[in-house]
């Protein structure tokens, strides 16, 4: 009788059986990975430094790009300038930061415009010729000279 097996103990071992090979295919699907893939590690908080050395390309919000004639664009807490520009003139201003900027003239309160990270804005150039100083409220290093004539 030690050899004989009855079917409701048969019926036991094989549900266990199944749900152990169930088991082991739910652990090896879950831990495989697909070789084409490689491992990332884990991304560290940005710092305010972070910020200001964004100068991965993949990184940056995506923006709609102006015309770079007539666009002021501020990259990597740059200012990218028009040679010139003509009296009256409305440029388009993209920012491809992560963070906001603004385009404030230095005197005279001519233009001032805020914009958002990955954002774009208008700003109307001055109807008189000259050269116009400028720089940015939050990060006053940034500073250009719009040349109108």
């Amino acid at each position: 009788m030690g050899d004989v097996m009855t079917d409701s103990r048969r019926r036991r071992i094989g549900a266990g059986l199944g749900a152990a090979a169930l088991a082991l295919a739910l652990v090896t699907a879950c831990t495989s990975t697909d070789e084409s893939q490689t491992p990332s590690e884990p991304e560290a908080p940005m710092t305010q430094h972070d910020l200001h050395a964004n100068t991965d390309e993949a990184t940056r919000p995506p923006v709609a790009s102006g015309d770079e004639a007539t666009a002021i664009t501020i990259r990597n807490f740059s200012f990218g300038l028009p040679d010139r520009v003509s009296p009256g003139e409305t440029l388009t201003v993209v920012n491809e930061d992560a963070v906001e900027h603004s385009v404030t003239a230095d005197g005279d309160d001519l233009f001032d415009v805020d914009v958002e990270a990955g954002a774009t804005a208008t700003v109307s150039v001055p109807d008189d010729p000259g050269t116009y100083s400028f720089h940015c409220t939050y990060h006053p290093e940034m500073t250009g000279v719009l040349t109108v004539e």
